[in-house]
């Protein structure tokens, strides 16, 4: 079928009544019944009971709108559709069966010395960070430390700024909670936010089990998020938006059922709403799409590998720099 569609506007200053009379109406079906182009009318009449309108054009079979607007809306879901059905491969006609390389690291995190965790368990923020590692998704680098001195050293090591974190697998939502530092810039900075954290946890969450501190590199990027849930039809489901603290109000998401393909995960990128923020707006420079793509790749082999494992997974934020991305925050929860 050829790429070129047509779309007839018929504005009548007069109703078609004398049927021996051809008119318009009977000329577009006659056009849509001669070529392979599809035909689509819109029938702006403000009155709209016209019987070349309701006899003629409702009940042929050719697309009849009142406005432009449905009609070219229509002609771009039509194409769409053909688009889509045209480059369609189906990914469970070879489906992959057998678990990734990354698959047995995993499960040694989830179940540590062969003992599986109870259903609800939430991983720290550091073995959420090493499932992903093992499956090569960028995470900053970093060290838990236990004590003010070791947080001032481990800092300077990794170099300033630094951001400090409690660490906890009891408190899932931690910057609510004002326990994330960012941009601490020297040795007594770092012994300052220390005490500070440790100080604010305990009044903040006093039942919680601090495990201590994390001190981690500093990245930058674009605010995006990627996630895991479980579907009671479909099973694990990938989810890509934009991320943050704001994620819950701006909404901003779209998801993918296992197995997709790096085309899927790419038209993933485009669907959100503020898509144009990782191609660089006022200034900004863009995301680097493709290690984007790769992450989302990365996460639907960990979400098929792991899907009698995992519940859920959240990277919020997985910051999109012009040069590669970085899982600044993760948390996973067992099934």
């Amino acid at each position: 079928m050829t790429q070129i569609f047509s779309i007839g506007t018929y504005l009548p200053p007069w109703t078609v009544r004398d049927r021996r009379v051809k008119g318009p109406d009977e000329d577009a079906l006659t056009m849509a019944a001669t070529t392979d182009k599809p035909v689509f009318v819109v029938w702006g009449s403000p009155v709209g009971d016209e019987e070349a309108y309701r006899t003629t054009l409702l009940q042929s079979a050719v697309p009849t709108f009142r406005t432009f607007t449905n009609a070219v809306m229509a002609a771009q879901a039509y194409f769409d559709h053909h688009r889509f059905v045209s480059g369609y491969t189906s990914p469970f006609t070879h489906p992959v069966l057998t678990p990734s390389p990354a698959a047995a690291k995993a499960s040694r995190l989830i179940a540590p010395k062969g003992k599986r965790q109870a259903s609800g368990t939430a991983l720290s923020e550091q073995d959420s960070k090493a499932l992903l590692k093992a499956y090569g998704i960028p995470v900053p680098t970093e060290r838990v430390v236990h004590s003010a001195s070791e947080a001032a050293k481990a800092a300077k090591r990794i170099r300033f700024p630094v951001v400090m974190k409690i660490v906890s697998a009891d408190i899932l939502h931690k910057s609510d909670l004002g326990l994330v530092a960012v941009g601490v810039r020297d040795e007594e900075d770092a012994r300052r936010t220390y005490k500070r954290l440790m100080a604010t946890a305990k009044k903040a969450a006093p039942k919680a089990s601090i495990d201590g501190v994390l001190v981690a590199q500093m990245a930058q990027g674009i605010e995006t998020v990627v996630g895991v849930a479980q579907d009671d039809l479909f099973g694990p489901v990938v989810m890509f938006g934009l991320g943050g603290v704001f994620i819950e109000v701006l909404k901003d998401v779209t998801f993918r059922v296992p197995p997709f393909t790096k085309g899927d995960a790419a038209a993933m990128l485009h669907e959100l709403a503020g898509s144009a923020m990782l191609r660089g707006v006022r200034g900004q420079p863009a995301a680097d799409l493709d290690a984007l793509v790769d992450v989302l790749m990365k996460v639907q082999h960990l979400a098929v590998d792991l899907s009698a494992d995992v519940a859920e997974l959240d990277i919020n934020p997985l910051l999109a720099g012009p040069k590669g991305v970085v899982a600044a925050d993760a948390l996973v929860v067992l099934s």
